[in-house]
């Protein structure tokens, strides 16, 4: 046996089998983070806001860079030679982990079950080794975890913060203010009609943004309040065309049938019916409904505007299936370099991907888009 590894105890060979596990986590978490890819399981929802937030990284690095590296210390740590790193690695994981769980549980409000089940590997290997090995391991540990979270939250609350979003295209000139009836992007290319798709803010505002997004996303949700922040912060200034994308595959071929979101493409059929009847009601409809998405929801909203036999001739408009199917298309094409919902198209050629860190985050780089 090789003397530089000491020999292997059951407590011990669990420790190793969760920090395995954490690594792969974390290197899993990783590269969807790098690569800008949706998070298997969780369906574009709380993973989406929990890894955009301000929280989901250290001094601008993300934090499963963090975890994977600590967590291959910690099987290295398994050879003598590096032994002395274990106690202040397994006092760094238990720290983050609890800070982490707490940010989730208090301040986010969300859980990423990714996120939870690294920060519940990282707290068992703690109990393990803790339960198995010499007495009194539990006070070092908890004097490391300590400062380990000490040092996290003072890094995280004043150090910089990493934008959870990604701004496509190049410096481009604002878009000439809408004359009134259309407002176009892509150099032209891409045209929208402002009486023809629900709208938030004025008509003849000066700013028209064009919004992909889906009822039941989690992100697009909270987006959505910072988008009515937005409009209300320039009063008068700011439109925002909405063009609600179903994440369903009953309505939406661009998707696999084991997508979640179900009920979206009908919860879209309601909301464009809305729209298309009652006008003036769609904003304040549009803000209760995406506050607490369902198909049910969505019904009972609607009927609170028109009767039943209303809302049945307002759904069998061709129009609505041709606008489902016309905001898939453009969603598929804008998703070459990403997927994320929401989509938010500012001035020509800038497109806005996904969750920004928060909305202070939104509305400074939006002021500096839009040239206010």
């Amino acid at each position: 046996m090789n003397p530089a590894i000491r020999p292997p105890s059951p407590g011990r060979i669990l420790i190793a089998a969760l920090a395995a596990a954490g690594l792969g986590i974390n290197i899993f978490l990783l590269t969807r983070t790098l690569g800008d890819a949706a998070i298997a399981g969780c369906g574009g929802g709380p993973c989406d806001e929990v890894l955009a937030s301000r929280w989901s990284s250290l001094l601008g690095v993300p934090i499963p860079a963090f975890g994977t590296l600590v967590y291959a210390l910690l099987l290295l740590a398994f050879f003598r030679r590096l032994e002395i790193l274990r106690l202040p690695l397994m006092g760094g994981i238990a720290g983050a982990a609890l800070w982490f769980i707490a940010v989730q549980a208090f301040i986010l409000g969300k859980f990423c079950p990714w996120c939870m089940a690294a920060h519940g590997i990282g707290l068992a290997i703690v109990l393990c080794a803790v339960l198995t090995e010499k007495a009194g391991l539990w006070r070092h540990v908890s004097a490391w975890a300590g400062l380990a979270v000490f040092a996290i939250a003072s890094m995280q609350v004043f150090g910089p913060v990493k934008a959870g979003h990604r701004i496509e295209g190049g410096k481009s000139a604002m878009a000439e203010p809408p004359r009134g009836a259309s407002v176009s992007f892509n150099d032209g290319r891409l045209v929208y009609q402002l009486a023809e798709h629900p709208r938030i803010g004025p008509i003849d505002a000066g700013r028209v943004l064009v919004e992909y997004f889906d009822y039941q996303c989690s992100a697009c949700q909270v987006m959505s309040g910072y988008i009515e922040a937005l409009v209300a912060a320039h009063p008068g200034r700011v439109a925002v065309l909405l063009m609600p994308v179903p994440l369903e595959h009953g309505c939406n071929p661009q998707l696999g049938a084991n997508r979640p979101h179900e009920g979206s493409c009908a919860i879209t059929r309601i909301a464009l019916a809305v729209w298309r009847r009652k006008p003036a009601a769609f904003p304040a409809f549009h803000r209760k409904l995406i506050a607490a998405p369902s198909e049910t929801a969505a019904r009972r909203l609607a009927l609170e505007l028109m009767d039943d036999s209303a809302l049945t001739a307002a759904l069998a408009d061709p129009w609505i299936d041709a606008s489902i199917a016309s905001n898939i298309a453009a969603w598929a094409a804008f998703s070459v370099n990403s997927a994320k919902l929401p989509k938010l198209l500012i001035r020509d050629k800038r497109i806005l991907h996904g969750l920004p860190s928060g909305e202070a985050d939104f509305l400074r780089v939006m002021k500096q888009e839009l040239g206010f």
